[in-house]
């Protein structure tokens, strides 16, 4: 049982010294340069009209804040409701990302 408990300690101490470096920014008036508007067909099939977030007033950006949305608005029709989704530019091995 103390080997157990000396084991995790020295885990957790690796864990707590563990460096992270900040690769990528896309706070503020930065948000859109990692990322791409997705606007093909759903490849889930759901029933969601996947569109550019600029032009439909689905996407918004104030300051530091950005708002992403679906169209609360209108009957959803053809292939379904008006939605934002994102693809990212950039690709990684492994990532701790945080947004908040």
């Amino acid at each position: 049982m103390f080997a157990q408990a000396i084991v995790l300690v020295v885990c957790l101490l690796q864990l707590s010294l563990a460096q992270y470096a900040l690769q990528e920014d896309y706070s503020g008036a930065n948000f859109l340069s990692g990322f791409s508007f997705f606007t093909e067909a759903d490849p889930t099939e759901g029933y969601v009209d996947y569109v550019d977030g600029t032009s439909s007033g689905l996407f918004s950006q104030s300051g530091g804040t950005v708002r992403l949305s679906v169209d609360s608005e209108n009957v959803a029709t053809g292939r379904g409701r008006k939605s934002v989704r994102l693809t990212s530019k950039a690709s990684y091995n492994h990532a701790l990302i945080v947004i908040d």
